[in-house]
């Protein structure tokens, strides 16, 4: 393990890097194992109600006998729905820590999503951090080494409850192995465990109809519709102002991302421009030792691939230099026809496009591929990349376990209630499980809940489904009763739709997840943010041509290797959790 110097010296590194960090880009949460269409930190200065921080009371949801202050720190999303009178500062869960828990919950500050990550570097860095806070995988290793946060072994065995036990031991306890250092639990993991994340194909059927073309099913089709949509005039106005694929200089998202598009090639790779770095895709090479998946030649065919539609004039010229939200709004201007993306994509950002014009008609279609080998879809939702942490000096350091019992019996218990989940405000969907400050969830909650409905769909029979899948029901039954704004309920749920392409993934073992499964490693940590600037600048060059294809191997695989990548590959291989 590194040295606390050495730490402290990481953290100073990570502060040079805050204003990159700072231009992350937005995109819509997704919750711990989950989707966003349902479930799935200070040293210096404790914030304690006393001097001597009251005893916690027996059980997973004991209350405090006297009132405690927790502080905290949140990141928001610029598009997130609050019922009136609500904020991230005062919501549904802040006043049920209190008045179930007798935790009174205090955020020191709040910042968008793009500004996070530098925020709170900052905050590292000066030692100035609240009770709980999230970190990156890269920040949780950094802060372990530099002895600033609690370990919570001890109090996680003690307080939490079946549910939450359940929650981190699934899939192998990989959210649990995550989070925790030389036998310590310095974590508490907000997402992972699940294969949520695999990418799908969102497509302006009324595009299609309009040019005469058919869904695809290769990515040649793919290719042909990007190109019709940029250049045969979809939306009818008499003008080349649309884009046939929608894409931002984040390269890889749950919203706008290539995911999708790499995986048709048999390729995938995975660093988001805006990401740590230390969340990669590892595979076992031929002779069995690690090689990153970004680095194989099937990436380069993808690339070149892309570089031809951006010559075409699919993609938007600007995605270079314009983010997340940016692109969604390109997207629901009406100035796009087709993106790669998650299952949450319905519920942002086109959301309300069918509510503002009828005739709007987004279809999601599964991934295709280039040939005719086995089509191979990537995951990387396995392995978490959000944590809770809790501050060394935290006087109650159980208050955060007690939180995360709280969160899953409210919805995941045996008598979940839906208004901690999500509620309609003026037409638009406000998910309140997001604004909890510790959250988990279970891997297969929304396959499940969607196989539920359909089957109710079919059947009339409600009397099985659980309170979540009875909203997604019975809001899809308004939308077939005219109600516009329930349109993305009903295609995230029914048959043909995200959850059905997702669950069809999983049954048919199509999925396909790194081969790496621990921390970041020494040099991931200190290298990896330049080797994804690396990456990114070296395929946006080429996307938008001002690299040919073969810049691949000369720019980026040997610069790779050659500044980090190769000790990165034998830390790995040397790691123990490479199978």
């Amino acid at each position: 393990m590194a040295s606390k110097k050495a730490s402290i010296s990481a953290l100073a590194a990570m502060m040079a890097l805050s204003a990159a960090l700072a231009a992350c880009s937005s995109k819509k949460e997704e919750p711990g194992a989950s989707s966003s269409a349902s479930p799935s930190s200070s040293t210096a200065a404790s914030a304690s109600a006393s001097p001597a921080a009251p005893a916690a009371a027996d059980g997973p949801l004991g209350k405090y006998a006297s009132p405690i202050n927790i502080t905290t720190v949140r990141s928001t999303n610029p598009s997130a729905v609050y019922p009136d009178g609500d904020s991230i500062d005062n919501n549904t869960w802040y006043r049920e820590y209190q008045n179930s828990l007798n935790i009174k919950v205090t955020n020191k500050w709040a910042v968008t999503d793009p500004q996070y990550a530098n925020k709170i570097t900052v905050s590292m860095v000066a030692n100035d951090l609240p009770d709980i806070f999230q970190v990156d995988p890269q920040q949780l290793k950094i802060l372990v080494d530099a002895n600033q946060i609690a370990d919570l072994t001890n109090v996680y065995n003690k307080y939490a409850s079946d549910l939450t036990k359940k929650a981190m031991d699934q899939s192998g306890g990989i959210m649990k192995q995550a989070g925790t250092f030389n036998g310590k639990l310095m974590g508490l993991a907000q997402d992972g465990g699940a294969q949520s994340d695999m990418q799908m194909i969102y497509v302006r059927k009324d595009w299609l109809d309009k040019l005469g073309l058919q869904p695809p099913k290769t990515i040649d089709d793919v290719i042909k519709i990007a190109i019709a949509f940029a250049n045969d005039d979809p939306d009818g106005n008499g003008k080349k102002d649309t884009f046939g694929l929608s894409l931002d200089y984040n390269l890889w998202n749950g919203w706008s991302g290539l995911d999708g598009f790499f995986n048709a090639y048999h390729a995938y790779p995975y660093n988001p421009a805006k990401g740590s770095g230390t969340q990669l895709m590892f595979l076992k090479g031929s002779d069995g030792k690690p090689v990153l998946a970004d680095t194989l030649p099937e990436v380069k065919t993808a690339l070149g691939k892309l570089a031809e539609l951006y010559k075409a004039g699919a993609i938007n010229p600007e995605f270079s230099t314009i983010d997340g939200n940016k692109s969604a709004t390109v997207a629901t201007s009406g100035k796009v026809g087709m993106t790669f993306g998650a299952t949450f994509v319905p519920s942002w950002p086109i959301n309300n496009m069918k509510k503002d014009d009828p005739k709007v008609d987004w279809q999601v279609y599964p991934l295709v591929s280039a040939d005719d080998k086995p089509l191979m879809v990537q995951s990387m939702s396995g392995l978490p990349k959000k944590f809770i942490v809790v501050g060394k000096n935290s006087k109650n350091p159980e208050a955060v376990i007690k939180m995360l019992n709280l969160y899953m019996e409210k919805l995941l218990g045996p008598n979940p209630d839906e208004k901690y989940h999500a509620v309609v405000v003026n037409g638009k969907n406000a998910d309140i499980f997001n604004q909890a400050v510790v959250k988990s969830g279970f891997a297969d909650t929304n396959v499940n809940d969607g196989t539920a409905v359909r089957e109710a769909l079919k059947s009339g029979d409600t009397s099985k489904l659980s309170a979540a899948a009875k909203t997604y029901y019975e809001k899809i039954k308004l939308y077939q009763g005219g109600d516009l704004t329930q349109w993305w309920q009903y295609v995230t749920w029914t048959e043909g739709g995200a959850y059905d392409i997702l669950g069809q993934y999983m049954k048919k073992n199509m999925v396909i997840t790194s081969a790496y499964y621990g921390q970041p490693t020494a040099t991931m940590v200190s290298k990896g943010p330049s080797l994804r600037d690396l990456e990114a600048t070296t395929f946006t060059k080429i996307i938008m041509g001002s690299l040919p294809p073969d810049a691949f191997d000369t720019e980026f695989v040997a610069k790779w290797k050659a500044q980090g990548g190769n000790d990165i590959l034998q830390e790995v291989a040397e790691s123990g959790s490479f199978k």
